[in-house]
């Protein structure tokens, strides 16, 4: 029998939580279990002295996995590459809506500096390998008509 090694991609506050990664990770096609010492369910509280409820994962799926569990929001910001730029934040909303339809993670950027001064300003942030595609799709689709 194969000896299948098991390590820790997260570890959570709460049972839900937990809960909650796991099936991520499930329907994800990557088997995984909760780890939480908490007596039997007994004492709750002795989940907290041993690092919350851990999520374990095949160490041969551990990557893809903390991969999966790390929401768009949080991708590294040197990789964010700016498609577009808006006055009103409805407007860059309303692109980011249509950019996360297509399956382009994306984050807005408000502009701090502009707002001191009343210019208000939003930036949309997409992956750099998503960048060409975001632009094609913000791209106004109105032809000049003849």
């Amino acid at each position: 029998m194969r000896h299948i090694d098991l390590v820790v991609v997260q570890a959570f506050g709460t049972q839900v939580e937990a809960d909650i990664a796991k099936s991520v990770l499930e329907s994800a096609g990557i088997d995984a279990m909760i780890q939480a010492d908490r007596a039997g369910g007994m004492r709750d509280h002795l989940a907290w002295s041993g690092f919350g409820f851990k999520v374990l994962v095949r160490e041969e799926d551990a990557a893809t996995a903390r991969e999966v569990l790390t929401p768009p929001h949080q991708a590294p910001l040197s990789n964010l590459v700016t498609v577009g730029s808006f006055a009103k934040q409805e407007e860059a909303e309303a692109a980011e809506d249509a950019l996360e339809s297509a399956g382009i993670a994306v984050m807005i950027q408000s502009d701090l500096a502009g707002s001191v001064l009343g210019l208000e300003g939003f930036r949309l942030l997409v992956p750099g390998e998503d960048a060409a595609r975001a632009r094609a799709i913000l791209k106004p689709t109105q032809e000049p008509h003849a």
